[in-house]
């Protein structure tokens, strides 16, 4: 597995089209965040695992930090070929994908990243057929679903009451977080995460709704010396796993097997990834610089009471705006499945001491039930 970052992907680029190929199949995968964020040793993980379990099989490239494809071409990168899979957050696209729009908008409910990463990757590959049929139209193929770490409010003042949140410049990842913010006054501001640090620096965004872990991930560190713990649910509208369906339609059902074996271990290390990435931030708060502030008892209850009155709004702005024709019974699906695995995950807790049972069991209630050589169909 060769890995490429921002900097050396011209070069690199030269190099893969010169080398002949050594093993059967070579895949190219894209990601656009830093080599040290999650994601990226996700990828790296699962290239590695592949590689070793089936070294004549799969000859992996990984471009990280946006060398090969950025957030929003990554999907149309995917589609064309550039790339055979990539890293895509699918709110990039709201119009084109509503279905993807009605899980994003539900990113209030993630409480545990686990049980969401469970039960985003079950919805959308075995339970939600509208939504593989919108991946199909815009030209991928989910191989998974994702979850970030609990999100929590990083800034540039201390936010700690509704009344701080007026005027706060806020980069979200859409959806309920913009409804949200707007409610108390703050302007949403929609910037791909690469480009939050620049934002930031530049007083164009004073807060961001991310995982604790961005301020290394993202080096928010530098330009963001506050934590507020609000627990602003998960990002998991997205795959770490988005298939090309050029790509995958090449390979043969053995290969198909072999590429999709060890999809569930990767999956369940990049959640660990997300975990430990927030631990080691909030040790090393006071080096950082980093101060940690509880939000007041009305700031917080405020925030309940949006996540229990926008469900209505949700099924409102999914029929009449977005043209899904019943949210309802997709919404209630959802639902059941983060009930269903925020009961499996609890006890295998602390899973970042031992991510092998979660794996275990993403691979019995998902990807044993897909039947790969005609999967998504």
């Amino acid at each position: 597995m060769k890995l490429t970052n921002a900097f050396a992907a011209l070069a690199a680029t030269a190099v893969l089209a010169a080398t002949p190929a050594l093993a059967e199949k070579r895949v190219t995968i894209s990601n656009w965040t830093s080599p040290n964020h999650a994601t990226s040793r996700g990828h790296a993980a699962f290239a590695e695992m592949t590689e070793s379990e089936f070294p004549d099989a799969f000859d992996f490239k990984l471009f990280t930090g946006g060398a090969l494809l950025g957030p929003k071409p990554t999907l149309s990168g995917l589609r064309d070929g550039v790339a055979d899979v990539g890293l895509l957050a699918l709110t990039y696209f709201r119009s084109e994908m509503p279905y993807a729009q009605l899980v994003a908008d539900l990113a209030l409910l993630g409480e545990d990243h686990y049980a969401m990463a469970g039960a985003t990757s079950e919805f959308v590959m075995l339970h939600c057929q509208p939504c593989k049929d919108e991946f199909a139209k815009n030209g991928m193929v989910a191989l998974s679903g994702i979850s970030t770490a609990p999100y929590v409010l990083l800034t540039t003042q201390p936010i700690v009451t509704i009344e701080d949140m007026q005027g706060v410049k806020l980069r979200t990842g859409g959806s309920v977080w913009d409804r949200w913010a707007t409610r108390l006054g703050a302007e949403p501001v929609n910037v791909p995460t690469s480009e939050m640090y620049d934002t930031m620096s530049h007083g164009v965004v004073t807060a961001a709704v991310q995982p604790v872990g961005a301020l290394k991930g993202h080096s928010l560190i530098e330009v963001a010396k506050h934590l507020t713990e609000l627990p602003l649910g998960t990002y998991h509208s997205g795959s770490i796993f988005a298939a090309s369906p050029t790509f995958w339609a090449s390979l043969s059902p053995e290969q198909r097997e072999q590429f999709a074996k060890n999809l569930p271990d990767a999956l369940a290390q990049t959640e660990v990834y997300y975990e430990t990435d927030d631990l080691d931030v909030l040790k090393e708060a006071g080096d950082l610089g980093l101060e940690v502030h509880e939000p007041s008892p009305e700031f917080l209850q405020d925030l309940i009471d949006f996540r229990t009155a926008d469900l209505e709004e949700i099924a409102r702005i999914s029929r009449e705006e977005r043209g899904i024709e019943d949210p309802e019974p997709l919404i209630a699906s959802y639902r059941e499945l983060i009930v269903k695995w925020h009961g499996l995950v609890q006890p295998l807790q602390p899973i970042r001491d031992n991510h092998q049972p979660y794996a275990d069991l993403l691979r019995q209630e998902i990807y044993s039930k897909i039947d790969f050589a005609t999967y998504p169909n």
